[in-house]
């Protein structure tokens, strides 16, 4: 037993830890790059270096039915073999990814990565010993950077803001009710509430069926462009 060598599998953050009881004889890392070939007519083809594949470890190996000095653990620490078989089996089944440790002097691997292939089987010769050969291949985590278009945002908000200037104007129009008072005039209440008395046609326009209405009560034929109004009378205040 070597203890300068060891190989991990391990899940959760690394609270649920497999060691493997034998090393393989080999492991083969593949890591593929993606080259991009571009044919410029004044210049010919041009190889542009893009981000490479994922890694990808292979290796074949066994789980022993007893421990043996090919073992590259304490026996303290060996399992029986369809344990490390059964521990294979739930991290295929995890949704997060694996942590995948090879400590070695020269080639050392330290990757998360998910298990795309696992195979196994049980010879009679060897009752007891699981043969396996396992992939994996590394996981890489994506963060998408979310862009935002400013000129989207500008218009999203001034359509809010229209939006609220409409509900503004609306609950106004339902809220600002005047009911006039003897010695009123539409020039004084459009002052009152515009600011300026020639404002007295916004409320004039929005009324004057009511001021007419008013004014026939009385004995008038209209209210003459508002200059007749009768204290008591509700009129809104567009």
């Amino acid at each position: 037993m070597n203890g300068r060598y060891q190989m991990w599998l391990n899940y959760d953050n690394d609270k649920k830890k497999l060691q493997f009881p034998v090393l393989p004889e080999d492991i083969k890392v593949t890591i593929k790059d993606k080259p991009v070939s571009v044919s410029l007519e004044t210049v010919g083809e041009v190889i542009h270096k893009t981000k490479r594949d994922a890694m990808v470890i292979s290796f074949s190996c066994f789980f022993p039915a007893s421990y043996g000095s090919y073992c590259a653990i304490p026996e303290s620490k060996f399992l029986p073999a369809k344990t490390y078989h059964q521990a294979m089996l739930e991290r295929i089944d995890m949704d997060e990814p694996c942590h995948f440790v090879l400590v070695a002097p020269t080639l050392p691997v330290n990757i998360y990565a998910i298990i795309t292939g696992y195979t196994f089987k049980e010879d009679g010769g060897d009752p007891g010993t699981i043969q396996y050969s396992l992939e994996l291949k590394e996981f890489r985590s994506v963060t998408v950077r979310t862009i935002k278009n400013p000129h989207k945002k500008a218009s999203v908000s001034s359509g809010s803001n229209r939006k609220n200037q409409k509900k503004k104007k609306s609950s106004k129009s339902k809220m600002d009710k005047y009911t006039v008072k003897k010695g009123d005039c539409l020039w004084n209440i459009a002052r009152k509430y515009y600011g300026e008395g020639k404002q007295y046609t916004k409320i004039l326009k929005a009324n004057k069926t009511v001021l007419n209405q008013a004014a026939k009560k009385r004995g008038y034929s209209n209210c003459r462009d508002g200059r007749l109004i009768f204290p008591g009378t509700v009129i809104k205040i567009p």
